[in-house]
């Protein structure tokens, strides 16, 4: 399902009761964030904030905040998001180019421009300040030509200053490099209010050069419809709320955080790039677009989570094709933790399966390698395959500190961790004494409905 924009997809949640709108008067200084933190705890409602202190623009909160609004902004069932993902995302359906779009109803240049005039949100206790969350980036790689399209915070600076937090190792961290090596800066497009299908697509894990609008056009079955923005050599989506369009300062970093990141705690202060902005385009009565992280699970790990499952998922199945599922669990934040169950060929198998995970540039910091007999979904039968099938002195690989592009408070160094992996299947041969005791009849259909409706009887007593 394709929607032409982000207003024909909140009308879309709120035929389907998955839209809440607040008429309340809310502040941009955690209010907005606490309420969104709510939903994604409640497994609740996006949430469209109409009535906002000292700002005439409503705010978009939580509009990923669920799997299920995932699988709703794809058109897809839960059950079998995954799957459908995987194979809209490998059809790649190159974006158009069109002569002009809504999203420059309005144009603000020079002394026109004020950020601060957007209701840019402050969503934790010790943030430095107001953050650009929902924004996604678009520039262009200057060896390749080609888009790149991504998503990082951006801490207001003044009226037209912004950070842009895009570290080394990230695909526009070094496309700023690349830039910096000439002496020029970068022409970075900032897109807030996306088509959803459209925002999801900037968090595929492609390689630099792979335009991750083509991705967006595969996973919404419609090619991306782009306008050239009005003051810089970029792109970007024609039905686009609101655009920031602005040039890296070469050489010149600032100081970004503290800022409450998606692993649950504070990323402190760390140099970043500084964005000065060039014009500022906008559809008539936008729509802000906040998205929130911190501790799992919020709407910026379920936007993570499809991406890099697909992607440990292909780096398995180079190694073992017969996999049965693959999970980056929440409480890992979509990223650090990974579950995996095997049809298992080889006594090593899993662990070349564990080291492939590990030094993959997702982050994974534990890996975990089950049989094909237990549901990975299931934390209680993972617990029990590493209870009954594993030796630590065995079974265990640990790895001493590499690469790993996250964000880890105990980690021993920035971008650095020690990782390790659990082989938790059986031996190849002898596999009957790990296998789980058995009573005839136990899954019997009538058992379970009988003793079901007793309980539906008395449940309310």
């Amino acid at each position: 399902m394709a929607f032409n924009d982000l207003r024909e997809y909140l009308k879309f949640l709120e035929s389907k009761g998955q839209l809440m709108r607040i008429k309340k008067s809310v502040s941009t200084k955690f209010e907005i964030a606490a309420y969104t933190r709510k939903t994604s705890d409640l497994n609740g409602p996006a949430l469209l904030f109409e009535n906002v202190k000292d700002n005439n623009m409503p705010v978009l909160g939580g509009l990923f905040a669920t799997r299920k609004l995932i699988a709703l902004a794809f058109g897809m069932e839960e059950e079998t998001l995954l799957r459908e993902y995987m194979s809209r995302e490998s059809n790649i359906i190159v974006p158009v180019i069109v002569e002009k779009g809504p999203c420059q109803e309005i144009v603000l240049r020079g002394d026109e421009i004020d950020l601060r005039k957007l209701p840019i949100v402050t969503n934790f206790e010790k943030d430095a300040g107001p953050y650009i969350t929902g924004g996604v980036q678009v520039a262009k790689d200057p060896i390749k030509g080609k888009r790149n399209v991504s998503m990082h915070r951006m801490l207001l600076l003044g009226p037209r200053t912004l950070t842009v937090y895009a570290p080394p190792g990230r695909q526009l961290g070094t496309i700023i490099g690349r830039n910096e090596d000439k002496g020029v800066g970068t022409e970075i497009a900032t897109a807030i209010g996306l088509e959803p299908a459209t925002a999801l697509g900037s968090q595929a894990r492609v390689p630099l050069g792979v335009d991750e609008f083509g991705i967006a056009g595969g996973l919404r079955g419609k090619a991306v419809r782009l306008v050239k923005c009005q003051s810089i050599n970029v792109e970007i989506p024609d039905t686009t709320e609101i655009v920031i369009e602005g040039r890296t300062i070469p050489g010149k970093r600032v100081g970004d955080g503290p800022f409450g990141e998606y692993p649950g705690t504070y990323s402190w202060e760390r140099p970043a790039p500084v964005l000065e902005v060039t014009a500022v385009t906008m559809r008539k009565n936008a729509i802000y677009q906040n998205v929130f992280t911190g501790t799992p699970g919020t709407e910026n790990h379920w936007m993570m989570d499809l991406p890099a499952t697909v992607f440990a998922y292909k780096e398995v199945f180079k190694i073992c094709p017969d996999i049965k599922d693959v999970k980056l669990t929440v409480g890992g934040t979509a990223r650090h933790h990974c579950l995996v169950s095997i049809k298992k060929r080889h006594e090593l198998e899993a662990r070349n399966i564990i080291l492939a995970l590990l030094s993959a540039p997702i982050g994974i910091k534990m890996a975990v390698v089950v049989d094909e007999d237990i549901d990975i979904n299931d934390p209680l039968q993972v617990e029990w395959a590493v209870n009954t099938r594993v030796q630590a002195d065995r079974d265990v690989i640990i790895v001493p500190p590499i690469y790993s592009p996250t964000l880890d408070p105990s980690s021993p160094a920035e971008r650095t961790s020690a990782k390790f992996g659990i082989d938790a299947t059986m031996p190849v041969q002898n596999r009957e004494i790990f296998a789980p005791v058995w009573t005839p009849g136990q899954d019997e259909k009538y058992i379970t409905d009988e003793i079901q409706s007793f309980m539906n009887l008395v449940k309310n007593i």
